[in-house]
């Protein structure tokens, strides 16, 4: 039924494609099969190169406004450049530091515990991730009858990674994505008690209070008012564009090609939606909205550490589709337009924040980013071809449709087919009650982040207001408090050298945490042996 309005050069038509595709037992390399994917894999891989490039060039121009203007944590950096001495913050060498090891090797213990108990039923499990043993709040009989049961899910979890993570953050960051995720879930029983809810569920009656309204709202009031505040620094970047002195020597690239570059592929991503079928205004309300969020996320992971960051449950597809109504749209639109859906729903690999923090890292380290600017590119095109090689080797041998696949994937593109099919069948007008809750949403963003510029005391950050409306805080609030409240305590009574005392220890729990499941994953390669799953569920 969709099919027919998707462009043949997006995704292959033949039904011999297609069926091998899904029932497996087939090899990519039938010669019908490449020619089927040939365009559609080379098309895509363009269209995602232009978003890596456009991105990067927007990571050039707001590197001086958030690495020497603002001065940004970058707290994901720290770990590398204590692993290869850049920095020492603690006063002994890492790889000696016995606090380091002390936490590295309780985060090897955790886990380890719970990948044998995997293997061994009867072994041992430490119940790090909710869905072990009672880490479930709202599974508790308290919390199943009204209007306790209304907030939705609650879960506890003890990521080691996650706590040494939030001890790297400031304090104000900390508090508020725990703070502010447990007030949406006070925000939705509210609402129910009061009568403008009924309850959770995806029913029309149960979108009060709004949270992935507001947080497409958040995100794009956090995005509009980072590039207010870089404003000086744009246009600085714009006069040595106009007039080079050489002030950009340090930068990733020169601001001319940054900035005549990031245009380009804004151009590009526009006519690439052109040419699939979207009108002019869907496309640039597309194109803005995915720039918003990605410059969000970016500076999410820059600032509060959040390397698991979702994007608003509102998706950029599905918001642009409600913002000027699906009812407006031609079928072929809506097909087009909801087909985005799938990889605009989960931005977690989105490369913008991976962006920032190189350039961050090559500022620390002191050499200059020009260096790897074409190793960046040539790996990043590199990436997307063999990303779509691995893919599609997989599910031509073991059936994308079969038990032997993880089902997340597909299920992502499934999911978006269905959206579509639902509201070609039952077109539904513009949303403005959602428009004008994420308008909301913004506001309350924008608030937030000149309170905090007015008053160096306030304790709400603009950040954690994004991250508790999605998905991102779930799992990660209560590792989060556990770090703000331990972090507090040592910088109330012991200072800023206690803190770096006890710095190791953190960043251990953080290696720990990824080494050792590394480990055990490629032990489960070797053997065959199916293993737990560390993170996050």
């Amino acid at each position: 039924r969709l099919l027919p309005d998707i462009p043949s050069w997006l995704a292959p038509s033949d039904p011999a494609v297609i069926d091998g595709f899904f029932r497996g037992n087939t090899s990519l390399y039938d010669p019908v099969i490449l020619r089927g994917w040939a365009i559609p894999v080379l098309s895509w891989s363009v269209f995602i190169f232009a978003i890596f490039w456009t991105l990067l060039c927007a990571m050039t121009l707001m590197r001086r406004p958030w690495v020497e203007d603002e001065r940004l944590t970058f707290p994901l950096v720290v770990l590398p450049l204590e692993m290869t001495g850049g920095t020492e913050a603690s006063g002994t060498p890492f790889w000696k530091s016995p606090l380091m090891w002390t936490g590295f090797l309780i985060a090897a213990l955790l886990e380890s515990t719970n990948f044998l108990n995997f293997l061994i039923p009867n072994f041992p499990v430490v119940p790090i991730k909710p869905s072990m043993g009672q880490n479930a709040l709202h599974n508790l009989e308290l919390f199943k009858v009204r209007p306790w049961n209304t907030m939705g899910t609650l879960y506890l979890s003890f990521y080691p990674f996650a706590i040494g993570i939030g001890y790297l953050l400031s304090l104000e960051v900390s508090f508020s994505c725990w703070f502010l995720y447990l007030m949406t879930k006070v925000a939705t029983i509210f609402c129910y008690v009061v009568g403008i809810s009924d309850g959770v569920g995806g029913g029309p009656g149960n979108r009060a209070p709004f949270l992935k309204e507001q947080a497409v709202g958040s995100f794009i009031g956090i995005a509009l008012f980072s590039a207010w505040a870089a404003r000086k620094a744009l246009a600085d970047a714009w006069r040595e564009m106009e007039r080079p002195t050489g002030a950009d020597r340090n930068e990733l690239m020169s601001f001319r090609l940054a900035i005549l570059g990031g245009l380009i592929g804004i151009a590009f991503l526009i006519v690439f939606l052109l040419s699939a079928g979207l009108s002019p205004t869907v496309a640039i309300i597309f194109v803005f909205v995915y720039i918003c969020f990605a410059l969000t996320l970016a500076r999410i992971v820059s600032e509060a550490g959040a390397g698991w960051a979702w994007a608003p449950p509102w998706s950029v597809a599905a918001f642009t589709g409600d913002s000027v109504g699906i009812s407006s749209l031609s079928p072929k639109e809506t097909t087009v337009l909801l087909g985005y859906l799938s990889w605009t729903s989960d931005m977690r690999d989105n490369p913008m924040p991976q962006a920032a923090q190189q350039v961050k890292i090559a500022q620390l380290a002191a050499f200059s980013p020009r260096a790897y600017l074409a190793p960046l590119l040539i790996a990043a095109a590199a990436g997307i071809l063999l990303a779509f090689w691995a893919h599609l080797d997989i599910y031509y041998e073991f059936g994308a449709s079969s038990a032997k696949v993880r089902p997340a994937l597909v299920g992502a593109s499934k999911n978006a087919s269905n959206y579509a099919a639902t509201l070609l069948a039952t077109p539904t007008g513009q949303d403005m009650t959602g428009l004008i809750a994420a308008g909301f949403g913004t506001l309350i963003a924008v608030g937030l982040s000149v309170m905090r510029q007015l008053f160096p005391w306030w304790p709400l950050h603009p950040l954690g207001y994004a991250l508790a409306t999605t998905q991102s805080m779930e799992y990660m609030w209560f590792p989060f408090f556990l770090a703000w409240f331990v972090k507090r305590i040592i910088l109330r009574y012991g200072g800023i050298r206690a803190y770096r005392t006890g710095l190791p220890f953190f960043l251990g729990l953080i290696l720990g945490d990824y080494i050792v499941p590394t480990l055990w994953g490629i032990f489960g390669m070797l053997s065959g042996y199916q293993q737990y799953m560390a993170f996050p569920h």
